[in-house]
């Protein structure tokens, strides 16, 4: 198996030796190099390209976001996902709108760190269920992100397209069973079928299939 190949740039030293740490401890990612500075990660970058960079938002000399520029118009194959310690829908959309796929805190333990990592790998993006659906709308319609799915030709029932739309609205399982008369568990139920039909990683991902085809209304 072809190992994922990632690099670190984050100026906290501490932070970054232990996040290299948690990415080694996977037998199917190895880190190429870290480094300290944003201008430290171009340097090295010209040598080897990585499959994924974690990059620091904010960093002495250049901001994540102007490297972030920089490398997404260079080496277009390289996908970047943004470290932070806010969570802040702001840091968000600037973070996206720099080219990165994805914005990751640095609160988030080593098992979302993987699905971050994997979920980039399948899709080409990284948002995890905190993040506003509203927003998630908006950068599919800019096309800020470009999602990709098994086949944008499953067939949804009513009942599962009438769930994306809900969940666009930011309702939550049990609302939106109260809203549509179901049980709890059939909501879930048809959750996850429509997970399985398209190959959304998530909340996010599933309004993100809703916008691209069109289920969504904006």
């Amino acid at each position: 198996m072809k190992k994922i190949t990632v690099a670190v740039a984050e100026d906290q030293s501490m932070f970054r030796a232990g996040l290299v740490e948690v990415l080694n401890s996977k037998n199917n990612i190895e880190v190429l190099f870290d480094a300290a500075s944003g201008k430290e990660l171009i340097k090295m970058v010209r040598g080897q390209q990585p499959d994924i960079v974690f990059l620091d938002y904010k960093m002495p000399e250049m901001s994540g976001m102007q490297v972030a520029r920089i490398l997404t118009q260079k080496y277009k194959k390289i996908k970047i996902l943004m470290l932070s310690g806010y969570d802040d829908e702001e840091f968000v959309v600037s973070s996206i709108a720099s080219g990165a796929v994805g914005y990751i805190t640095k609160e988030e333990n080593s098992e979302e760190i993987f699905r971050a990592i994997e979920s980039v790998q399948k899709t080409g993006y990284y948002i995890n269920d905190r993040t506003s659906k509203h927003l998630v709308r908006n950068l599919v319609v800019e096309k800020k992100i470009r999602p990709k799915f098994k086949d944008d030709k499953v067939v949804l029932t009513e009942n599962e397209k009438q769930v994306i739309r809900l969940m666009s609205k930011e309702y939550s399982s049990r609302e939106i069973a109260e809203l549509m008369h179901k049980a709890h568990r059939t909501i879930e139920g048809y959750r996850t079928s429509i997970i399985e039909k398209t190959g959304a990683r998530n909340a996010c991902g599933i309004v993100m299939y809703g916008v691209k085809n069109g289920i969504i209304e904006m």
